[in-house]
C-alpha cells in the first residue's frame, strides 16, 4: 500500500469499502455478541432496494456489492464492502427501507444484527455508538466524494479518479509503476462510474496509450501518478 506522505487523502476513499472498524476492536466484539451468523453464497441477495430494514450487517469473510438499480436495470455499484465492514446500517437505525439493494459476491460469512437488539445494547454500552457513527461517516464521505466526481468529472476524468483512488489504497510498487492488488473487471469500473462497459472499455485503452496505465486481465499499474494526477486536474 501507499503510505506517509506519498498517501493523498481525497484519493483515499474509493467505492471498495475495507476495515472500517479500525481502533474499536473491543467495542466490535460487544456487538457482535448479538449477532447472528449467516453465509451468503455468490449472488445471493442480502436485501432488497426498498425492502423494509430491521436489520443491519457485518461482512466477517467474502464481499457484499451494495447497488442501487434504475427502472430500467442499469446498476450502480455504491460500495463493495470487504471485511471488517458495516452495511445496512443507515437505513435499519432511521428505520427507513433500504435505499440499495446488497448482494454478496463470493461465499460470505454475514453478521446479521437486529436493530432493537442493538439499540438495547447501545443504552447499556454507549461507547459502541462510536463503531456505528464511524462507519457512518465513512460512507457519508464516500457517497459525498462520488456526487462531486460524477458533477465535475467526465468519463475519462471518472474512470482516471477510480484507478487513483484504488491505487492509494491497494497499490504495490513495482518495476513498472504502481500496481493496483485487486482484481477489477470493465463492467465493475462501468458501474462503479455510471459510463457503459464500451466507454469504459474505450477510456482505458485512451490511458494506457498516453502511458499513464499499463493493462493485464483485470488488473492496471498506474504507470506516473503525478501525470494521472494532472490529468485528472486538467480543464481539457
Amino acid at each position: 500500500m501507499i503510505h506517509g506522505k506519498d498517501r493523498l487523502p481525497y484519493f483515499s476513499d474509493s467505492p471498495y469499502v475495507m476495515d472500517n472498524v479500525g481502533k474499536f476492536t473491543d467495542e466490535l466484539k460487544t456487538l457482535l455478541t448479538i449477532s447472528q451468523i449467516r453465509r451468503y453464497q455468490s449472488g445471493q441477495i442480502i436485501y432488497m432496494q426498498g425492502e423494509k430494514s430491521r436489520h443491519f450487517y457485518f461482512v466477517g469473510q467474502g464481499r457484499v456489492k451494495v447497488s442501487i438499480f434504475r427502472e430500467n436495470g442499469s446498476e450502480k455499484i455504491l460500495a463493495i464492502q470487504e471485511g471488517n465492514t458495516f452495511f445496512g446500517e443507515s437505513a435499519a437505525f432511521d428505520r427507513n427501507p433500504y435505499f440499495a439493494t446488497a448482494t454478496a459476491l463470493e461465499e460470505s460469512d454475514i453478521h446479521v444484527i437486529n436493530i432493537d437488539d442493538a439499540e438495547a445494547l447501545l443504552r447499556g454500552h454507549p461507547e459502541v455508538s462510536l463503531l456505528i457513527i464511524t462507519a457512518i461517516i465513512r460512507k457519508l464521505r464516500l457517497l459525498g466524494l462520488q456526487v462531486e466526481d460524477f458533477s465535475f468529472l467526465d468519463a475519462q476524468k471518472r474512470v482516471a479518479n477510480i484507478l487513483l483512488k484504488l491505487m492509494h489504497e491497494v497499490g504495490e510498487s513495482t518495476r513498472g509503476g504502481i500496481l493496483i492488488k485487486k482484481r477489477i473487471t470493465h463492467e465493475d469500473l462501468a458501474s462503479i462510474t455510471g459510463l457503459s462497459r464500451v466507454t469504459v472499455t474505450n477510456v482505458l485503452n485512451h490511458l494506457a496509450r498516453l502511458k499513464l496505465i499499463t493493462k493485464g486481465r483485470f488488473k492496471y499499474t498506474i504507470i506516473d501518478r503525478e501525470k494521472l494526477e494532472s490529468f485528472i486536474e486538467s480543464n481539457e
